[in-house]
């Protein structure tokens, strides 16, 4: 792999969801060359479930914001396109992958395999009179102009510039800081994040084969003396969050998109 990347590309995502699997309310992103912007990426995205009043509270984006807005598969197949084979840098990195990773997952999109950079990481080392490293924080220390935070251009806008800050207080030549960058905050990637598969007990393994040939099944769960039918539901993904398991599955009587906790499961069966 070439050591001096493409042009270099600054995204940032805001979500619907404050709990459990995420769900891509907005991407945005800048390309620059040699840290001057050439191009800009930004769309909000339907999501397929409501929107948190928790993370309203931070973003400000509401549900008739994005009544109107193309999917979440629609617009990541967009920014793969738009992106190419560009580098790309974020800041806490893991989490703008996971949020694309699961999208990618539900939609079966492939993601790139480019470097994922991680400005928290690099300012962590290169940023230390800072009070910490979070973005807002950053972006008052170092004075930067880019608008209100916690939406996704302006911070991709600020994720830039927090580069552009890290590469020139390392004094390292254009070679050798594309070296530093990979060795410090180059560690993120979308291969590493997304859906992470539990491991299912026999009585549920059909929700894997249900998951992979969008085929649809009947779930039980507790009942008081032998398992109650809880729905029809067409599986999407099983995940691992902390020490639980869960299932996002579209409930054929509702219409809408749920999650299931696993061990309240009880029989798996065809509909």
């Amino acid at each position: 792999m070439a050591l001096v990347p493409r042009p270099l590309i600054a995204f940032d995502t805001e979500t619907a969801t404050c709990r459990g699997a995420p769900h891509l309310l907005e991407l945005a992103a800048v390309r620059a060359v040699d840290g001057e912007i050439v191009d800009r990426f930004e769309s909000f995205v339907r999501p397929e479930v409501p929107i948190e009043a928790a993370v309203t509270e931070v973003h400000g984006i509401v549900d008739d914001d994005v009544r109107d807005a193309p999917s979440a598969g629609e617009v990541l197949t967009n920014f793969i396109e738009w992106i190419g084979d560009d580098w790309l840098v974020a800041h806490n990195a893991s989490f703008d992958a996971n949020v694309l990773a699961f999208e990618a997952h539900r939609h079966a999109i492939a993601l790139p395999n480019a470097p994922l950079l991680d400005t928290l990481r690099l300012a962590r080392r290169f940023v230390v009179d800072a009070p910490d490293h979070k973005l807002g924080t950053l972006v008052g220390h170092l004075e930067l102009d880019v608008g209100r935070s916690h939406r996704a251009l302006p911070d991709a806008l600020a994720c830039l510039y927090v580069h552009e800050e890290c590469r020139a207080r390392s004094g390292l030549e254009e070679h050798a800081w594309w070296l530093e960058a990979l060795a410090r905050g180059g560690r993120a990637s979308f291969r590493a994040s997304g859906p992470r598969p539990p491991r299912l007990a026999q009585r549920l393994r059909a929700l894997d084969t249900a998951c992979r040939d969008r085929t649809r099944v009947v779930v039980y769960g507790d009942g008081l003396s032998a398992p109650a039918r809880l729905s029809i539901i067409q599986p999407r993904l099983v995940f691992s969050s902390g020490e639980r398991a869960y299932l996002e599955a579209e409930c054929l009587r509702s219409g809408l998109l749920k999650t299931y906790r696993l061990d309240r499961i009880q029989r798996v069966d065809s509909p």
